[in-house]
């Protein structure tokens, strides 16, 4: 039991990564914190469902087109909204992305109804037994896409000439607008590579979690507390939070009582916030 309960956790922490990076990232570059990080998962949801319902596509071959939309759509939310509220104060910077968020669920209501939906991969009822427990192939899939998609943001940070720009206008913006870089174009970028891994992450869990307008409400609130614990702005720290968080909760889940492992993520929460304010990794790495 506990074994899988463990195995379920560790597939539950690589999604939580996902979407939980793409939300330090966007906080590590423009410094403002993206409630609509949720919101974006949800649309990119749909997305999904639309090439599947529509033209039959597999879920998993929707990859690159949901992926490019989603980049495509948070470029433009940089650099329309966005770019806006980044000189004012941050009351105004918090608002803008807990409407913009707001504006998208409803949207996604108004669009599509309240109604619960679904899509199948031909691999959805296969099984794995990997050491004595059973683990599904699509939740094998997710972890492996999850932990492909941080391993490719870290490198393509720390190995691109684009990476090292926007590591730089993340630390000193300042500095690297007298060395050249358009700063305003590497914000956009940071935010449409935020928007993009939604997408993956979408992507990725389609096949497990039925899409209706709120769905991404747990995996927003949840990425924000992964991203505070990590430390803000540190991507290893998330992914590393995100793991810590989704053992715990699926292992409460499993030996104590479902109904409250959400309540115990965030009763975690809260005193590892007392104990360690700056978050469990501090200040030791950042995307910049």
């Amino acid at each position: 039991m506990l074994a899988s309960a463990i195995a379920s956790g560790v597939v539950l922490g690589a999604i939580y990564a996902l979407v939980a990076v793409g939300l330090a990232l966007i906080f590590g570059v423009v410094k403002i914190i993206n409630f609509a990080q949720g919101a974006l998962l949800t649309v990119a949801l749909y997305g999904v469902y639309l090439m599947y319902s529509h033209f039959r596509i597999d879920p998993y071959l929707t990859l690159p087109a949901v992926v490019a939309g989603m980049a495509a759509l948070g470029y433009l939310i940089q650099t329309v909204l966005i770019d806006r509220v980044l000189n004012k104060e941050r009351a105004s910077q918090l608002l803008i992305t807990f409407g913009l968020a707001m504006a998208l669920q409803n949207g996604c209501l108004a669009l599509f109804g309240a109604d619960y939906h679904s899509v199948n991969t031909p691999i959805d009822s296969q099984v794995i037994h990997p050491f004595g427990v059973a683990v599904t192939v699509v939740s094998l899939v997710a972890m492996g896409g999850s932990a492909l998609s941080v391993a490719f943001l870290y490198l393509f940070l720390r190995k691109t000439r684009v990476g090292t720009a926007i590591r730089v206008v993340a630390q000193q913006p300042d500095s690297a607008e007298l060395a050249g870089i358009n700063v305003r174009r590497m914000y956009a970028l940071a935010f449409a590579l935020g928007c993009a891994l939604a997408g993956v992450a979408a992507v990725l869990i389609s096949p497990m979690y039925s899409i209706q307008p709120n769905v991404g409400d747990t995996f927003g609130i949840i990425a924000f507390i992964v991203v505070v614990l990590g430390g803000l702005g540190s991507i290893t720290g998330a992914a590393a939070a995100a793991m810590l968080i989704g053992i715990g909760q699926s292992v409460f889940a499993t030996i104590i009582n479902v109904q409250m492992s959400t309540a115990f993520v965030f009763l975690v929460f809260i005193v590892l916030m007392i104990v360690r304010p700056n978050g469990l990794f501090g200040r030791t790495e950042r995307v910049a």
